[in-house]
Formats: structure tokens, C-alpha cells, sequence
């Protein structure tokens, strides 16, 4: 098999099929499926089962008890895979059907390429809205990221971009397994900022490349925690634990430094915001950057 397409579940059992159902019309068919779930309390489990008896190649894995930790299910996903590309596809997501066919090509033409991601087109169901990734800044938008990861560039002069995760959703990338498994996989020591950190050990040891169109559609609902990033302690040292790294591997300039500064800053202004309700009190409404977190 060409890819491996890992879906990673823990009680989205609401959007399962959905999910299980786009990869299944994927017009790339190379691919085997694997199903982890996380020891859910939803009818997960039942739909799974309902799936391997319509297909019986699927192939499962149900923890007995809940990891608590995604990135325990990334890096045991890619352990048991056998194909030459990693697709991780988070169970409350769904994609394009030209999704693996375009990712695919990508990775087949650059070699040097650890991973490919595409634009994610974003649903926020609490708010009845709906953006892409490319909208969400100026740094992030396609021409500013195909400028960085498609055209060259000096890697150590263009570290400051990971100063926030250029990446929204772990559905919308392919990973080259070698390349994953070389940065070392993803990081179970933390709970939240795995997915960033891994990116970014990736782009240290190759070449990121990016598609400029919607391929993915990544999901923000009521069980999604990204909500209570600012209010984790743990997010807050994850985040300063991957600024220090970013620094560590940059070339060091008054813009580094003032980014550093300024994401400490605002990091830290949210934390007390919310330890001490002063956006209640005063009505604030805090925007909040749609990243993967386990949901």
C-alpha cells in the first residue's frame, strides 16, 4: 500500500461516518484504513464494527482504556502502518474526494518534501460560520504560505512563522512515514502542542510543500476543547517550550527576539484574562485560533 490512512476516534460518534465515509470515496485507492479508538463511551465502537463487517479489510484497534493523549494514538497509528505515506484523519473532519490523489502527486514529485497540507475550509457549528484557513491572517494566506514552503527559502531567516502553528488541522496533511519517524514522531510528553512541534521538526529536516485549495474541512463544536487552550497552565509551558526551541534553531535578530517577547506577552495576558474572568466581567470576547487539540 502506497498510504496509510489512520483515523484516530475518542466518542465522535456524531461525525464518524462522515468521516469514514470520505476517505472510503477517495479516487486515490492505494490506501489501507486503519481505525484506533480511544476507549469511547458513544456509539463509536457500533459504527466501527458496522464498517469492518461492510469492509473487512479495515483494520481496528480499541484501547481498554483512554490514552489522554492524542499524540499516543499518532505515533501508535504510524507504528502499526505499512504504507509509504501517513494520513492522519482526525474522526470529526472530512475531506475532498481528490484529497489523497492530490497530496499524493505532490509528495511523488518532491522528494525532499516530508509533508504536504492543503487550505482547510473551517465550520464553526456553535457559530454558524464557515472560513478558510488561508482567511483566518495575512501570514497565513496562500500567497504568504506558498511564498515560504513552495519557492525556497532561507529556512533559518523564516523560522518566525512557526512562532504560531502555520498548520490548522492534521487532517489536511500527508506525511512522508520515513520523514515523520526521522523528527522523531509526535511528542506524548505534551498534550497539546504535539502537532505543532512535529511540523516544525519536520521543516528542520525537510521540505514542506502546500496546496492552495480547500481539500479538508476541519470542524470546531461544542466537544472540541481548542476553546480551553488559554486556560491550561500545561498549554502555556508547551507553548514557551516550542518558542525556545524555535530560537535555539534561528538565526538570531531584534525580530526574533521581539516575536518571542510578543507571543510570551499575549500568551500570558490571555492566561490571566481567563484565571481571573476579566473578559466576563468586562465582556471581551477572546478570538480563538482553530488548531488541533484532542477533541
Amino acid at each position: 500500500m502506497t498510504v496509510s490512512v489512520i483515523i484516530p476516534n475518542y466518542n465522535h460518534s456524531a461525525y464518524l461516518r462522515k468521516r469514514i465515509e470520505s476517505v472510503l470515496q477517495q479516487t486515490y485507492k492505494d490506501f489501507d484504513l486503519l481505525i484506533l479508538d480511544d476507549n469511547s463511551t458513544d456509539d463509536s465502537r457500533k459504527i466501527i464494527e458496522e464498517y469492518v463487517t461492510k469492509y473487512p479489510e479495515i483494520k481496528t484497534c480499541f484501547n481498554e482504556t483512554n490514552s489522554g493523549n492524542p499524540f499516543n494514538q499518532w505515533n501508535m497509528g504510524v507504528d502499526l502502518s505499512k504504507g509509504e505515506y501517513i494520513w492522519i484523519a482526525e474522526s470529526d473532519d472530512f475531506t475532498k474526494s481528490d484529497f489523497l490523489e492530490r497530496t499524493v502527486a505532490i509528495l511523488k514529485n518532491y522528494p525532499d518534501a516530508g509533508l504536504v497540507f492543503t487550505d482547510s475550509r473551517i465550520i464553526n457549528e456553535q457559530k454558524g460560520t464557515e472560513y478558510l484557513a488561508s482567511d483566518r491572517r495575512a501570514a497565513f494566506s496562500n500567497h504568504k504560505l506558498e511564498q515560504l514552503f513552495n519557492n525556497g527559502c532561507d529556512k533559518r531567516k523564516s523560522m518566525n512563522i512557526f512562532f504560531e502553528n502555520p498548520i490548522v488541522n492534521v487532517s489536511s496533511v500527508l506525511f512522508r512515514k520515513t520523514t515523520y519517524l526521522e523528527a522523531g514522531g509526535a511528542d506524548t510528553s505534551m498534550r497539546f502542542c504535539g502537532d505543532w512541534l512535529i511540523y516544525f521538526n519536520i521543516f528542520l529536516i525537510s521540505e514542506i510543500r502546500y496546496i492552495p485549495e480547500p481539500l479538508n474541512v476541519f470542524r470546531l463544536h461544542s466537544d472540541s476543547s481548542y476553546k480551553f487552550h488559554h486556560r491550561s497552565n500545561i498549554f502555556l509551558k508547551e507553548k514557551v517550550k516550542i518558542f525556545s526551541f524555535i530560537i535555539k534553531n534561528s538565526r538570531f535578530s531584534a525580530v526574533i527576539a521581539f516575536l518571542f517577547l510578543k507571543k510570551i506577552l499575549k500568551a500570558l495576558i490571555l492566561r490571566v484574562f481567563f484565571l481571573l474572568k476579566i473578559n466576563k466581567i468586562l465582556r471581551i470576547k477572546i478570538p480563538y485560533r482553530p488548531r488541533f487539540v484532542y477533541r
